[in-house]
């Protein structure tokens, strides 16, 4: 595959969102007093997942996720508690917490050698860089692109205009796109000619992989590919 520039998604790609919204979330239940039962984190991953992708098919706004995800947390749980003041210490406490993914910090280094690098993300801009350079992993990273500042969210073709017409000019065929997200990150960069490696980070199994170029199980594959 020959490239000019890379784009990399954030979550669950270079940081690992699952652990470390279960390190602030627990963090934040203590200081709220509230106990959860048993299978709490797999309803918070639905519930979050499910609005996520709300998120990028469109019907939501990023707010409506920070007022509706707790919210409908508790409520499935069956808890009662202040839900608006556990999303925001929520999302501070995700500020201070940045598990990376296994190979995430060799594989930047690697790559940040050879092409320029830019974080493709739908998230909060002060909250990715906080956590980006918490994890160390900002000096291997020539830019970032969020959505809350391009006005679309992944995998929006408006978003992946906006990213390569930053990077002219690179064309989209010479600019690979990373990232877990099977709809937002590669199906998005695909419809608008960018090149694909798809993070199988939850190790999903598809009967058919030709929405991507390549598939990797773990980052150390793609030396194997760029």
């Amino acid at each position: 595959m020959k490239i000019k520039a890379v784009l990399i998604d954030i979550d669950n790609t270079l940081l690992d969102f699952n652990k470390s919204a279960f390190v602030a979330m627990n963090n934040v239940a203590a200081s709220h007093s509230v106990v959860f039962p048993e299978g709490y984190f797999n309803v918070f991953l639905k519930i979050n997942d499910e609005l996520w992708t709300e998120l990028e098919h469109g019907n939501i706004e990023k707010a409506d996720i920070y007022k509706r995800r707790w919210k409908s947390i508790f409520d499935e749980l069956g808890i009662v508690a202040d839900y608006d003041a556990f999303e925001d210490n929520f999302r501070n406490e995700m500020r201070k917490t940045a598990i990376t993914v296994d190979g995430a910090t060799e594989i930047l280094s690697y790559l940040s050698e050879k092409y320029p690098v830019y974080t493709a993300s739908n998230a909060s801009r002060f909250q990715q860089e906080v956590r980006l350079e918490s994890a160390g992993l900002s000096k291997y990273l020539s830019g970032m692109f969020v959505s809350e500042d391009i006005g679309f969210q992944k995998p929006a073709k408006e978003f992946f205009y906006a990213c390569c017409s930053a990077l002219y000019p690179i064309t989209p065929n010479e600019i690979v796109m990373i990232g877990d997200n099977v709809t937002a990150d590669i199906i998005g960069a695909k419809n608008f000619g960018l090149k694909s490696i798809w993070f199988n980070f939850q190790r999903k199994a598809y009967e058919d992989y030709s929405f991507t170029d390549y598939c990797i199980n773990n980052l150390e594959e793609i030396k194997n590919i760029i």
